[in-house]
């Protein structure tokens, strides 16, 4: 009986529909992937790099590049970040499908040579929402060197000279005058006069006359507001034949025991000799021993504790080498001791109390 009366219902469930978790039906379709196809806007600039043209120092520089919008929905163009020289705005900020703008870049750098800048442009665009903008130049100076630095390198008794030009802007309305006071040891420098329209040209010259490193500044006055000097270091760098190991002899004066510092001296000169050693000045005492090995001798150095005054936590003096080199006949060491006369010494032996 009960099942007479299920089967009897089956063509009223039929007519009014059974529940919708029972019905089967299609499935619901997922979003689609995000892509050309996608609802969006999307951003379109030309590709990299952007190139602002001629940019002069300390003037600003303007270029318009054209931003459109590639997608299906409008570009909402938010902040644009600076960068330290370059700023930009876009107009319309809001760009509609198929459409265009105008962004407006502005660089002013106080600074010459290649500048690579970035803003970044925030936008609705899902796959671009912080789009970087790669901003390139080269800054031409309102007066400048064309080098950096000079640097030279040369034998003893031989020369060496490099000549560098002053470039920029403002090379016609300047009044060039060289400052002598920076120039550095065992060196010149020549100043051509210039004729109108030609390049200004400054000579430096090492003479190579005497050993070492001899380091100075090429400096000009201009007779401008802005600027009023330009600089440029300069070195000149002289080989000897006399070598010298430590150049900067030290001794510990904390240590107990003899203190004494063996430097080494030889020359690449045939039949080298060395003639002495003097202490110039401090508590040092010197020998000579050698030679030693081909064209090599021992300066040997140490510590007159007898001079060194009791409260005194350093000492420093002078040593001469005397020798048959030359390139250096007499060359010049300093001397220093660290710390307070046997100081280690003391604190080992200390009472306990």
């Amino acid at each position: 009986m009960t099942i007479n009366k299920t089967l009897a219902l089956l063509p009223i469930l039929a007519v009014l529909g059974l529940p919708a978790a029972c019905q089967r039906g299609p499935k619901k379709a997922e979003p689609p992937a995000l892509g050309e196809a996608t609802l969006a806007p999307r951003l379109k600039l030309a590709p990299p790099p952007y190139e602002m043209g001629p940019v002069v120092q300390d003037e600003s520089a303007r270029r318009v590049f054209t931003v459109s919008n590639a997608g299906s929905l409008p570009l909402e163009i938010g902040a644009i970040d600076a960068s330290r020289f370059c700023s930009a705005s876009l107009n319309p900020q809001t760009i509609a499908p198929g459409s265009s703008g105008q962004l407006e870049v502005t660089c002013r750098s106080d600074l010459y040579g290649p500048m690579r800048e970035f803003i970044l442009i925030h936008s609705n665009d899902p796959q671009a929402d912080r789009f970087p903008m790669e901003l390139v130049a080269y800054v031409t100076p309102l007066l400048a060197f064309d080098a950096q630095v000079i640097d030279l390198k040369m034998p003893f008794g031989e020369q060496r000279w490099q000549e560098v030009h002053l470039v920029g802007t403002l090379l016609d309305q300047a009044t060039i005058k060289l400052k002598q006071s920076g120039l550095a040891e065992d060196s010149s420098v020549e100043f051509p006069p210039r004729q109108p329209g030609s390049p200004a040209i400054l000579r430096v010259r090492c003479h190579g006359k005497k050993p070492g490193m001899h380091a100075g500044n090429l400096i000009v006055t201009t007779g401008l507001a802005r600027p009023k000097e330009i600089a440029m270091a300069y070195a000149c760098k002289v080989a000897g034949t006399l070598e010298v190991s430590p150049t900067n002899p030290y001794f510990n004066l904390k240590l107990s025991g003899p203190k004494l510092v063996s430097i080494e001296v030889r020359s690449s000169q045939p039949g080298f000799q060395v003639h002495g050693a003097r202490v110039l000045q401090g508590p040092f005492a010197a020998s000579v021993e050698g030679p030693v090995g081909d064209n090599t001798f021992h300066v040997q150095v140490r510590v007159l504790e007898d001079r060194v005054a009791d409260d005194s936590r350093a000492s420093q003096g002078k040593l001469l080498i005397l020798s048959n080199d030359r390139t250096e006949p007499e060359k010049e060491l300093p001397l220093f001791g660290f710390g307070k006369l046997n100081a280690a010494k003391a604190e080992s032996t200390a009472p306990t109390p």
